[in-house]
């Protein structure tokens, strides 16, 4: 079974009725991925592509069975939605929405925590499980079944190098879009430990950028006797201090924070890292081999 994802989980849809909950159904079910549900408050009775619409998270859980939630909202109403489907038992919420506001992240980490659920997002493409079963709009000939596990804050980044890896015989287990904000709902260090608990995974990549701690919590895990070889590529190496790039939490606020900085350490912590794009392959392939020994 791969982490948080596979054939099993049976998805909702909240903002179903909408142009990205539509192509969503229609792609993800292309992929087989279990799409039983779906919710838009006021338009309970119809359907999209087959799938039933309701009302309500908890009736549509109730009737379906539904235990996993994709939610395509506008920011302004990803609070509430995710929430909705925290309480109403779903194991899994995924919300791909940017400019969410950092108290309401705060909030759905807190509600997640509370009934022991996962959330994923927010500024976040989602996660797939090649082969199995995705949930977000990554495009699905990026990846292919394998035994990396794949961590990014950045989108792009995680199909380009998904991609170099699928072309070189690599493939994954779960690749997770942990999502480019300051307040995530699943941090890398979360992920590692979901990477390091899954008997498919063998080793894992990271795909990281300048600003925030992440990367600290990386090289913290590397540095472990019992983890898993990493592989990592941090970008943002030619970024002006001070300047906020594409991410919010893509800001250097201090050395610490910068490219430089966050190479050195996870080189120390004995993590493969990429000097570009280029060389993820490279660097995959040396943790692999390092998990064979």
């Amino acid at each position: 079974m791969s982490i948080l994802l596979d054939e099993t989980n049976r998805i909702l849809v909240q903002g179903i009725t909408g142009h990205m909950g539509t192509f969503f159904v229609t792609d993800a079910r292309r992929y087989g991925t279990q799409v039983i549900a779906g919710v838009s408050p006021g338009r309970g009775g119809a359907s999209v592509d087959g799938v039933p619409v309701f009302n309500s998270v908890a009736t549509a859980c109730k009737e379906t069975g539904a235990d996993t939630a994709m939610v395509f909202v506008p920011p302004a109403a990803v609070q509430g939605a995710t929430i909705e489907s925290i309480e109403a038992g779903c194991r899994l919420v995924v919300a791909t929405a940017d400019e969410l506001p950092v108290r309401d992240a705060i909030e759905i980490r807190a509600a997640a925590r509370a009934y022991n659920a996962r959330f994923v997002g927010p500024n976040s493409p989602g996660l797939i499980s090649p082969g199995k079963a995705k949930m977000g709009f990554m495009p699905s000939f990026c990846y292919r079944r394998g035994d990396v596990g794949v961590i990014s804050r950045s989108g792009s980044l995680s199909y380009e190098a998904c991609k170099r890896l699928t072309l070189a015989g690599i493939g994954q287990t779960t690749v997770v879009g942990i999502g480019g904000d300051p307040v995530k709902g699943t941090t890398a260090a979360e992920a590692l430990e979901l990477f390091h608990a899954d008997p498919e995974t063998r080793a894992v990549l990271y795909l990281g950028e300048i600003g925030g701690s992440e990367e600290a919590a990386v090289a913290a895990y590397a540095a472990r006797v019992d983890a898993k070889p990493v592989a990592a590529l941090i970008v943002g190496a030619t970024a002006p201090p001070g300047k906020k790039m594409g991410h919010a939490a893509a800001l250097v606020g201090s050395h610490a924070d910068s490219h430089e900085a966050k190479t050195r350490m996870l080189k120390h912590a004995g993590v493969q890292v990429a000097a570009g794009v280029s060389d993820v392959v490279k660097s995959t392939q040396a943790a692999l081999a390092a998990a064979r020994n």
